[in-house]
Parts: structure tokens; C-alpha cells; sequence
């Protein structure tokens, strides 16, 4: 994907605000589905081998029941961003994008809190 920019429309606090990593072919327990919101769907708590716990994409999972190995190095970091900032959006999955901000910090956004700044 393309990198697009977008402006935050509303504020969002991160509440994983450091990297919590997984690698590739780390096997991992897998734990609830997340549920809280219907626009983040296909999301699952996990527990990693060097104690990281965090959401996941079911796409980086290669799930076996209550097991799975991760497929792609995932690192779990969101952004706090703030109304009128601007950020640079990369991949995009199950209602979050990458993003990299004014600072050059990179981390999971929320999509719905996000415009376009191409119509």
C-alpha cells in the first residue's frame, strides 16, 4: 500500500503506548476475542514466549485451537494522536493502520478517527 496521508479527527490515547513484539514463528497462547468495539473485529489477546502480551491481527496467526504461531513480525505500539494532527498511514487491518507521525514515530491508529486528506 501506498502511503496516504490523513488528518485525526479525534483524539485517541493509546493504551499500549511502547512496542510489545512478537516474531516471526514465535508461538503464542491464545486467549478472547476482542469485542469491545465492532469496527476492530478479528483481534485476539495473546501471550507470547518472552512474557509480551497483546492484541493481534488473526492474520499474523496461523491458529491450532488455544495455540498459534505468529506469520509476520508484529509489533503492538499505538499512537496517541491528537484532533488536526496529521500522519502518514500505511498497511491497514481489521480497523487500524500503521502510522507514522510528525516525529517519526510509528504505531497502530485507529481508523475511524481518521480523514483522508484526498477526496
Amino acid at each position: 500500500m501506498m502511503p496516504v496521508k490523513r488528518k485525526v479527527i479525534e483524539d485517541y490515547k493509546s493504551p499500549y503506548p511502547k512496542s510489545i513484539k512478537f516474531e516471526k514463528g514465535e508461538q503464542v497462547r491464545i486467549g478472547e476475542k476482542f469485542d469491545k468495539d465492532s469496527d476492530w473485529d478479528n483481534w485476539y489477546w495473546c501471550e507470547g514466549q518472552h512474557e509480551n502480551k497483546a492484541w493481534v491481527p488473526i492474520q499474523y496467526i496461523d491458529l491450532d485451537g488455544d495455540t498459534g504461531t505468529i506469520n509476520t513480525p508484529y509489533d503492538a505500539k499505538e499512537l496517541t494522536i491528537h484532533k488536526g494532527e496529521i500522519l502518514e498511514t500505511l498497511e491497514e487491518i481489521n480497523g487500524f493502520t500503521m502510522a507514522i507521525n510528525s516525529k517519526g514515530i510509528k504505531g497502530w491508529a485507529p481508523i475511524k478517527n481518521l480523514k483522508s486528506l484526498i477526496e
